[in-house]
Formats: C-alpha cells, sequence, structure tokens
C-alpha cells in the first residue's frame, strides 16, 4: 500500500506541474487548459509582441499595451479584438508587422503560383523574378526553372528584374539565383538586443527557414555582370533577394527605391487560428550596411531600368 500510495502522490504531483506548466507558459505553444477569453486573448497577443517586436522599448508602447487593454475589457469575442491589436503591433513591429485572421491565410494558400520567365534579348538573359507563394513542389519547380535557365542558355550578362516582387517565400528565389552568388553569408538578421542570425548560401541550401528545395547544379557563373533591377514595389523577401547581390563587384542595381520593408517577421499563432506577424529583426548586408525598414536605393535610378541595364551590361562586356 506504501508504495502505491507514493506512486499515486508521485503521479499527482507530476500531473500538478504539467498543469502548472500549461497555466502558465502554454500561450507560447498555443496550449490551454480552457478556451482563453477575449481578454486574455488580448494580453498573450500583446505579450508576443512585447517580447518579439523592435520597438517595444518605447514609451508609446507601454502606452499602447495599457490602452488596447482598456479598449478591449469588454470585447465579447476575438473579433471584436483584433482591430485594437492591428493597431498594437504597429506599434511594436514597425510597419511590416500586422495580423493575418484564419481566412485571410486560407486564401493565401491557394493564391496562383507565378512562374518566373528568362528572356534572351540580344547576349542578355533576362530573368523576371515574381513574388513565390506555393507549396513544397511549386517551390522546386519556381528554383530550378531560374537555375537551368542559367547554365543552358548563352549569355554576356544577366538582368535580375525583380520589379513588383511583394515578397513571399525567400529560399526558392536565392536558390534559383545561387548560380550568381558566392557560396557565403547572404546577409543578417539583427533583432533588438543586437544578437545576430546569418543566412548562408552553402552547396546549394539557404538556412532561411523556408521551403526545403534544392537545385540540381549549383556550378557558378562567374564574371558574367548582374544588374538588378527593383521599384517602389519590390518589397520584403524581394527586397532581402536583392540584398543578396550587394557588395559583389559585377552588381550594378537600377531603377527606383525599394518599398523599404527590409526587415523579419516571426509567426506567432493565436487560439482561433489567425496569426501576429510580429517583425523582430532588421537585415545587414554583406557590406555591413543595416536596413531599419529603409528602401534600397539603385545605384542608378531611372525610369528605363531595363533598357538601361542592357546598356550598362554592353559597357561592361570587353
Amino acid at each position: 500500500m506504501k508504495i502505491g500510495k507514493r506512486i499515486l502522490l508521485g503521479l499527482v504531483a507530476v500531473c500538478a506541474l504539467f498543469l502548472g506548466i500549461i497555466y502558465f507558459w502554454g500561450y507560447k505553444f498555443n496550449i490551454y487548459l480552457v478556451p482563453p477569453s477575449p481578454q486574455k486573448y488580448v494580453r498573450v497577443a500583446l505579450k508576443n509582441m512585447d517580447e518579439l517586436g523592435l520597438f517595444t522599448d518605447s514609451k508609446e508602447w507601454v502606452e499602447t499595451k495599457k490602452k488596447t487593454i482598456e479598449e478591449t475589457s469588454n470585447a465579447k469575442n476575438y473579433a471584436e479584438t483584433i482591430p485594437f491589436l492591428q493597431k498594437a503591433i504597429k506599434v511594436a513591429g514597425g510597419k511590416h508587422s500586422f495580423i493575418e485572421h484564419e481566412e485571410d491565410i486560407s486564401k493565401r494558400s491557394i493564391t496562383k503560383y507565378i512562374k518566373p520567365k528568362a528572356e534572351i534579348e540580344g547576349n542578355t538573359l533576362i530573368l523576371t523574378i515574381p513574388e513565390f507563394t506555393g507549396n513544397n513542389s511549386q517551390a522546386s519547380d519556381y528554383a530550378n526553372f531560374l537555375e537551368s535557365s542559367l547554365h543552358k542558355n548563352n549569355y554576356n550578362g544577366v538582368i535580375v528584374d525583380l520589379r513588383g516582387n511583394r515578397g513571399g517565400d525567400l529560399s526558392p528565389m536565392v536558390l534559383g539565383l545561387s548560380p550568381l552568388l558566392p557560396d557565403a553569408t547572404l546577409f543578417t538578421y539583427v533583432d533588438k538586443s543586437s544578437h545576430s542570425k546569418p543566412v548562408e548560401l552553402q552547396n546549394g541550401e539557404i538556412n532561411s527557414g523556408g521551403s526545403s528545395t534544392k537545385v540540381s547544379d549549383n556550378k557558378k557563373i562567374k564574371k558574367a555582370p548582374i544588374a538588378v533591377l527593383i521599384d517602389n514595389n519590390t518589397g520584403s523577401s524581394g527586397e532581402l533577394t536583392a540584398l543578396c547581390f550587394k557588395g559583389i563587384p559585377n552588381v550594378k542595381f537600377l531603377g527606383s527605391d525599394s518599398a523599404g520593408y527590409t526587415s523579419a517577421n516571426q509567426t506567432v499563432y493565436l487560439y482561433d487560428g489567425s496569426t501576429l506577424q510580429i517583425t523582430s529583426a532588421f537585415v545587414k548586408d554583406r557590406t555591413n550596411n543595416i536596413y531599419k525598414n529603409f528602401p534600397i536605393s539603385p545605384d542608378i535610378q531611372t525610369n528605363n531600368a531595363k533598357s538601361s541595364a542592357i546598356e550598362w551590361i554592353k559597357s561592361q562586356i570587353k
């Protein structure tokens, strides 16, 4: 009996510890003993913003947290809290941060896959790099189309056209262009505590945390002049793809200033299926220039980026 009681007490203690962990820290894993009230839903969202957001050391954030709690104190459901949390997340993380509803996530998952393009004009290979949202199979198709276009065509220079690319999954974009990029640190994420996380390209793989994609041929293409085209609709992962080319000697940026979403978002899942997309890091390029949601400025400002790029490439051919 004594042994049985000890075992029972031990099980009770373990269960109590487990329940305590869930009660105090379950929100980190979106696990709850009972559905959270709208007010707890708000407090959990604000706590995640507080921990991850880049601008939570400010007086404005302290006031925003207090105001958001007050404004949602009588909310009867989660949906009523969202407009107030949308305002709060912009203060915590800046303009790149937002809340995405479950139905919006579902719509995004069926967004039409846009395939990149490859064209030869004169002796120049023109690669059109659209934003990517798709599944792993489409990511592989996207990346390998770009890679094979770089290896099977004859050309003297390359145009990487990122105009209109608003982002999505970074991995297939960068891996498709990896024959043009040295195996090295492409850029570095820097959080509010100055902790750094390099994004590296090695042997046809990138540690960006996106889709698990590989390209069939990672042989490097050397010496070809590369023109990177950007505009005010080049944003987020589109901008980060452009930054992978910063500091490479044979590269020139042409066009207009990019959108200025040069930062990284971290996804946090809420109880109702919505997500917090909280900006948790800025970006440092290979020249050690830090972008804090600043636009990328081209080397050559022009409204005729494509034709200017072709002329620049011609001037580089000896």
